[in-house]
């Protein structure tokens, strides 16, 4: 066998690999204003979620496609969550500066938790879905309650490269990089399978039932 041939299992995980990685570098690039910080993770998981199914999408052109479709939908919601996000590293600071404050810490650390889950859940819906924001956000809660465990885990698993990057500050933009392209994969896994799971019990058939990045409606009913 050939492995350097460009079917080959080995080429075709390399494919994979860089793809993945090309994605969340323009994630990361594509976040620094706040106000596309979800149309970003949208289109990564947009495209993530067709490397999933093994549609091979051009990864570049497929992500700003999603993104521009989604920037108008998701701007305000960004700007929301991210003031949010705000809100709770202020908090955070307080509570750090008082160590006394138990009873809140531990009311933080639950709304914390429930925070990052929803917008975990959220951006990904809004990918797939030509739904009404409202919709999404009920969508959003609906599955944080449903997959409450599988979603707490990739929290966890999303921040828990960060912390060690602090005591490995040399490697950290490695260990970073290379946790999140294999959390990428994973939760873009997982969105399939929910989405798949939701469109058998609504009739709806095929991976080609989402949204389209040109913002049309497909002749299928969408969520709820």
């Amino acid at each position: 066998m050939n492995f350097l041939a460009f079917d080959s299992p080995v080429m075709q995980t390399i494919n994979r690999i860089t793809d993945l990685v090309i994605l969340n570098l323009l994630w990361i690039v594509c976040s620094l204003p706040v106000f596309t910080a979800g149309a970003a993770m949208s289109a990564k998981y947009y495209v993530g979620m067709k490397i999933c199914r093994g549609e091979e999408p051009v990864v570049i052109k497929s992500f700003f496609s999603s993104f521009r479709a989604n920037l108008k939908q998701t701007a305000l919601p960004s700007l929301i969550l991210a003031a949010g996000l705000g809100l709770i590293l202020i908090d955070w600071y307080y509570v750090v500066k008082n160590p006394s404050l138990t009873a809140y810490r531990i009311t933080l650390a639950v709304v914390t938790v429930v925070f990052m889950m929803f917008i975990f859940c959220f951006f990904p819906i809004i990918a797939r879905y030509h739904i009404k924001t409202t919709e999404a956000v009920k969508a959003a809660l609906g599955m944080t309650g449903a997959r409450f465990f599988r979603v707490f885990a990739a929290i966890a698993l999303f921040i828990l490269p960060f912390i060690i990057g602090i005591w490995y500050f040399k490697w950290a933009w490695l260990i970073c990089l290379f946790s999140q392209t294999v959390m990428l994969y994973y939760n873009s896994k997982f969105f399939v399978r929910e989405f798949d799971r939701l469109e058998e019990k609504m009739g709806v058939n095929g991976p080609d039932s989402g949204k389209d990045v040109s913002g049309t409606e497909d002749n299928v009913n969408r969520e709820e």
